[in-house]
């Protein structure tokens, strides 16, 4: 070793000094000192520019991930050549040290060089040297004695690896300096082992980091247990849902949390995974109903463990109620009107819709009744939520209470086995829409009140009764006041379902609305067929309004998209009308034009009655079966003239 360093010393004074390179110089320090003779380094210097304070402290900070990985590290190599006058050091990707360990005796000389933490070690800063070279090259480099550019480190020697990241890029150097007299291969050697260390502790760090980061970013609550079924792990999503810490999860017992699934017969023995297990999770005296998997982890084809995962029931539901379409599209934007009625029950349905009372619509078909209901649901706090329509017409009776309020599982015949949610629990959080209300069983009429007394519903064949927060909107095309005259209704239930009323007029009551009404569709219609428009005549329109709408809103909807789809022209007209409504609109216009006023059929009765009597005013008021008092006020206000009637009983007053 003392042969070498001589020699390397004549070499490094001839190169300073003549600019001689000896070729039997190691390739990467032969390098090194060409490139540092181009930066311009000093070869008489190499005292390293140490960071202020501040400026060091950010930089530790920037790197405390790589300094929490290499500490350890660093401590493991220095236990074993401690007292041997050696330093371990680690560098930032920028030639900066970030973190010393070494002997009392070894750190004191490193500081006259300011070998400390904050000083720059790069080749360009301080010549050849481990650290620099081997940032420069990456790769791992040993620097014995005069192989240092700068005279100071002639003393040292140095070795050092690069350490790099997932993708292989630089983020920092591991090197280990001391007397260049206590040189050997081995420090290299032991030098790359920790660099390595670090880059793989570093990168299952970071693994770590990515699995929990993913465990508890997903939308479901997740717990881990081992062939015990003691937790080991649980995400904060879990917490979340059972409203426990993550310390008290790991410290529950899993076969109370979850009673109804037996996990060691059904999961650890069997090896086989569940999913889609509808079960409860009882936390201090809670229910909470989830829809569960349950999936062994198995080794050496043993289970060790379990992986629980869940969600919130009401979460399924909400999932379901998107994909199914429990969602309200109208909205009182969308209610065409010009008729100052209706217009004054879109303001008083506005007001409903911000209370939480249950509503009642009235309404023939056809003018709404649904449109009304959405419309509400969408302006009220609940318009996030979903909204369910119910047809209780189409339901058939024996499948009515299942519909409405589900059943548990095995309830009866032909029950699926999961269990059925009714439309009430999807409705959870929003509104639930019954329309034709007064088709509703009487038997179910009772066990609906129940539900709107204390807002909980039962499963068919379930013992748990389940709290729900669902607004009731009810509508009918019955007059539900008569139908409990009639007993069919029960009156109990129209009160509570009846709290705020809607009555919708028919569309004859709003003609004005009849020509707008069918522009619009005429428009909607257009919009999807922008290559071909078509307009409306002006006879087209006549027969419109002239039409009583028995259908109301609905029937002229498809008597408009009908006469738009037979037309091929441009101009549609009256002879793409259906046969009912242009035979009933000309009967109508005809009837009108033989209608007269009230007032003027009475004077004519009057006057006629007196002529028959020849002006005798007692017998024409038992003619027209009204008192002679009564037939006095009649002369007097229709101003007939009776001496003129007794002079000619047949003149015909005008």
């Amino acid at each position: 070793m003392e042969n070498y360093l001589e020699f390397i010393k004549k070499a490094w004074r001839d190169f300073v000094e003549n600019g001689n390179l000896n070729p039997f110089i190691k390739p990467i320090i032969a390098e090194s000192w060409k490139r540092c003779k181009k930066f311009g380094v000093d070869p008489m210097g190499g005292v390293g520019k140490v960071l202020s304070k501040d400026l060091l402290e950010l930089r530790i900070k920037e790197n405390e991930e790589l300094i929490s990985i290499a500490h350890p590290i660093m401590e493991n190599i220095y236990s074993m050549v401690a007292g041997s006058g050696f330093v371990i050091i680690l560098v930032d990707k920028d030639g900066y040290l970030i973190d010393v360990i070494g002997d009392e005796e070894v750190m004191e000389r490193a500081v006259e060089l300011n070998f400390v933490k904050g000083a720059l070690w790069t080749e360009k800063a301080v010549g050849t040297n481990a650290i620099g070279t081997s940032l420069f090259t990456d790769k791992p480099v040993q620097v014995i004695g005069a192989e240092h550019y700068c005279i100071t480190h002639h003393s040292w020697t140095c070795s050092a690896a690069p350490i790099h990241d997932e993708e292989g890029n630089i983020i920092g150097c591991l090197d280990m300096s001391g007397s260049c007299y206590k040189a050997h291969p081995h420090t290299l050697g032991i030098v790359l082992a920790g660099a390595y260390s670090i880059e793989k502790q570093l990168a299952l760090m970071r693994s770590h980091k990515l699995i929990n980061a993913t465990f508890d970013s997903i939308s479901e609550g997740m717990i881990i247990t081992d062939e015990n079924l003691q937790v080991k792990k649980a995400n904060d999503m879990a917490a979340k849902i059972l409203g426990l810490t993550l310390e008290e999860i790991l410290k529950v017992d899993i076969k109370d949390l979850l009673r109804d699934v037996n996990l060691v017969n059904t999961v650890l023995k069997s090896g086989n995974p569940y999913y889609d297990i509808d079960c409860n999770f009882y936390v201090k005296d809670k229910r909470i109903a989830c829809s569960v998997n349950a999936v062994p982890v198995v080794s050496n084809k043993k289970s060790i463990g379990i992986v629980i995962t869940f969600r919130e029931a009401k979460y399924i539901h909400n999932v379901v109620n998107r994909v199914v379409g429990y969602k309200a599209t109208y909205r009182f934007e969308d209610i065409i009107t010009r008729n100052e009625e209706m217009k004054r029950i879109i303001e008083s349905a506005k007001r409903a819709a911000l209370s939480d009372c249950n509503i009642l619509i009235e309404g023939e078909s056809g003018t709404g009744k649904e449109l009304f209901a959405q419309a509400i649901h969408n302006y009220s706090r609940r318009a996030q939520g979903p909204f369910v329509a119910v047809n209780c017409a189409s339901l058939p009776r024996e499948l009515v209470e299942s519909e409405l309020f589900g059943y548990e599982k095995g309830a009866f015949t032909g029950a699926l086995k999961e269990g059925h949610p009714g439309k009430f629990e999807l409705a959870d959080g929003g509104t639930i829409f019954l329309d034709e209300i007064g088709e509703l069983p009487l038997d179910l009429q009772s066990k609906l009140l129940r539900v709107l007394d204390n807002k909980r519903i039962t499963r068919i064949g379930g013992t748990y009764e389940k709290r729900l927060n669902v607004r009731i909107i009810a509508a009918t095309n019955r007059n539900l006041r008569e139908e409990v005259e009639r007993k069919n209704f029960r009156g109990d239930l129209y009160y509570r379902l009846n709290v705020i009323n809607i009555k919708l007029p028919r569309l004859v009551e709003r003609k004005e609305d009849i020509e707008l009404l069918a522009h619009y569709f005429i428009d909607r219609l257009n919009h999807k067929n922008v290559a071909h428009p078509k307009i409306l005549s002006k006879e087209y329109i006549e027969k419109l309004k002239n039409y009583d709408w028995p259908g109301n809103v609905r029937e002229l909807q498809n008597a408009i998209e009908r006469s738009y789809y037979l037309c091929e022209g441009d101009v549609i007209t009256e002879e793409y009308l259906p046969d009912n409504i242009l035979r009933n609109a000309k009967m109508g216009k005809m009837n009108l034009d033989s209608v007269l006023p009230f007032e003027t059929l009475e004077k004519e009765n009057v006057k006629n009655a007196l002529l028959n009597c020849k002006g005798n005013v007692n017998r024409a008021a038992e003619l027209l079966n009204i008192s002679r008092a009564t037939m006095y006020r009649k002369i007097r206000k229709y101003n007939i003239d009776l001496k003129s009637i007794k002079m000619n009983q047949n003149e015909i007053f005008n």
